[in-house]
């Protein structure tokens, strides 16, 4: 029954325009996506070069402490579908440390965050008990010459997708998207261009810092933008020539924009945000099974809160299905870097 109230509320939620269909070429035939499998060797070799070394990033001491979840009663009405099972805040000495804004779970089961700063932060998971080990690393990106980025505009990282050691990233300033062969080059790996991402979305003019916030590995890639039109936040896919498909919409409110997304086999996750002087930050999670609505939870307090941006699958200890939640705290001594756990019921 939970889930045909879900399928119910979202279908009426949706906004989908009546000239939303799948792109199709000139002759009239479907388009070519993009595919994983197709573009990775290339992607490797121009990140990471067969006389490459490979290069170890620094050591994070990072230290994790419990946040209190909020009350039995908050939890029972905001979450539906996923039980909160673990949250900390995340700080470190490093100057570096902060800003995280992409987030996904790698092979090992550990996750992998980016900054809009342009670093990496590897965070390490205790098996047993699925809490951050306080094993960490961080390393900056590197531009497709092998150089630092002077500065932030050069690589503002907010959506990340990893599959097989390789590192999908999109930024906004210069809104694009690259690879970084991260299995083999480690933080020496250079950004290999995957494409470009237009000045205009949906008829909608991209802002400098409302670009591609949320990727999502499928059988192609799935890009989300924070740019808000009258029909909500898009997400297209990219098509092989390397230009987006027909966006799809989904509205959660005037006030919310689309933040963070990961795929794991049927299931998809969006991540929501919405933010204004009075009320703070507000998130909305939405997770999906077959396209079916399955989950759903509304952060505000009295649950803890802050500016969530990065959201992946992964799994708990006891073999759930698990989702991580992380927050950008954008360098800002008023705000904090959050890690929650929530897993699917």
């Amino acid at each position: 029954m939970r889930v045909l109230v879900f399928a119910v509320l979202f279908a009426v939620s949706a906004c989908t325009p009546p000239d939303n269909r799948v792109s199709q070429t000139s002759d009239g035939s479907p388009p070519t996506y993009w595919t994983f499998d197709k573009a990775a060797p290339a992607l490797r070799l121009a990140s990471c070069s067969e006389d490459d070394l490979f290069e170890s990033a620094s050591n994070l001491a990072l230290l994790a402490s419990e946040v209190e979840r909020g009350p039995q009663t908050a939890q029972a009405n905001q979450l539906q579908g996923m039980t909160f099972a673990g949250a900390w805040h995340l700080t470190a000495d490093d100057p570096d440390f902060g800003g995280l804004s992409g987030l996904d779970t790698l092979a090992d089961g550990s996750l992998l965050a980016i900054s809009d700063a342009g670093t990496w932060v590897w965070i390490g998971l205790d098996p047993l008990t699925g809490a951050p080990d306080g094993i960490a690393s961080i390393g900056s990106m590197r531009r497709a010459d092998g150089t630092l980025p002077p500065s932030k505009r050069h690589m503002d990282a907010e959506g990340l997708a990893v599959k097989d050691g390789l590192a999908l990233v999109s930024f906004e300033q210069v809104h694009r998207i690259e690879a970084f062969a991260l299995d083999k080059c480690g933080q020496g790996a250079r950004a290999a261009l995957v494409t470009t991402l237009p000045k205009r979305i949906s008829g909608k003019r991209i802002r400098a810092n409302k670009g591609a916030e949320a990727l999502s590995l499928s059988k192609t890639l799935n890009i989300g933008f924070e740019t808000k039109t009258r029909h909500g936040s898009p997400s297209t896919s990219l098509l092989e020539d390397g230009t987006l498909g027909q966006s799809n919409f989904v509205e959660r409110g005037d006030a919310f924009s689309k933040t963070g997304a990961d795929t794991l086999d049927t299931l998809h996750v969006n991540l929501y945000r919405a933010y204004d002087p009075v009320r703070g930050n507000r998130i909305k999670v939405d997770v999906f099974e077959g396209g079916v609505a399955i989950a759903t939870a509304h952060l505000r307090p009295p649950l803890p809160v802050d500016n969530f941006e990065g959201i992946a699958f992964g799994s708990s200890p006891e073999g759930q299905t698990r989702i991580w939640m992380i927050s950008d705290d954008n360098f800002n001594e008023s705000q904090r870097t959050l890690l929650f756990a929530f897993d699917l019921e």
